[in-house]
């Protein structure tokens, strides 16, 4: 029973985080809803679940390891972009980021270190690709679609899984490929795929062009966890990841801010 509802607590968590930004894409902005999709929600979930099945100390270990999975998740985001000038690019597209994304993990578990190197090495990667997606068009979403039944189950169905499916890895007792692929972008991905597919390539793009500055809040949170976990535990390491994170994005808003007086 103790099992049953915690897979029900992953489900329920996941999905309304779907929904939250899903409602945040149609009635804000796409540009707001691509940084949000960069806070620490998926990875938190992932990390958080980790921590109570496998342990805190299991888990810090993993953050370590997520910090370098980021750049799989920039490698999906970047396949998914170019897939989106395809014919049929609501098909080809998911199923090349998600290959790009295992792809790249495969490469990065060679090469991961301790957790102050992945972190330097993620940041660069992070910010390289920022600087690389800059030109990419912002659009956003002109008139919003009726939540129809499918779409919710779409979103649904694509979060819950793949938040059950990296949780699951943990079970291999391996903290490099946890860590790893706790950094899929659980929340993110269905929210892309179903812009995408209500909406059209071009909010797709905007979504995916802001992610990795959103990115800052996620690397800041997962090294606090890591650095936390094994001594806090489980919440207080994850509230204290979260109350670093929102300062990272209040940093970047008071930098927006100070830039768009400037012009």
């Amino acid at each position: 029973m103790d099992i049953l509802i915690l897979q029900a607590a992953k489900v329920v968590t996941t999905v309304a985080t779907v929904m939250v930004l899903a409602w945040v894409a149609e009635r804000v902005s796409t540009r707001t809803a691509g940084l949000l999709s960069g806070f620490p929600l998926g990875t938190a979930i992932a990390l958080a679940f980790i921590a109570i099945e496998q342990g805190p100390e299991f888990a810090a270990a993993s953050a370590s390891h997520a910090l370098l999975g980021f750049l799989a998740a920039l490698a999906m985001t970047t396949a998914y972009l170019f897939c989106l000038k395809l014919s049929s690019s609501a098909i080809w597209a998911p199923l090349a980021g998600i290959l790009a994304f295992i792809a790249a993990n495969g490469g990065l578990s060679l090469i991961s270190g301790g957790l102050w190197r992945n972190l330097a090495v993620a940041g660069a990667g992070v910010a390289l690709i920022a600087i690389a997606y800059k030109n990419i068009p912002s659009v956003n979403i002109a008139a919003s679609v009726r939540l129809t039944y499918p779409v919710l189950f779409l979103r649904g169905f694509l979060s819950s899984t793949l938040v059950l499916a990296v949780t699951a890895i943990a079970y291999l007792g391996n903290t490099l490929l946890a860590g790893l692929f706790a950094a899929f972008p659980v929340t993110f991905l269905p929210l892309l795929l179903i812009v995408h597919l209500s909406y059209g390539p071009e909010p797709a793009s905007t979504l995916i062009k802001f992610y990795p500055i959103g990115l800052g809040s996620l690397l800041a949170y997962t090294l606090t966890v890591a650095l936390t976990y094994d001594n806090l535990g489980a919440l207080t390491g994850t509230l204290a990841g979260f109350v670093v994170a929102v300062l990272y994005l209040a940093l970047l808003g008071l930098i927006r801010q100070r830039a768009e007086q400037k012009t």
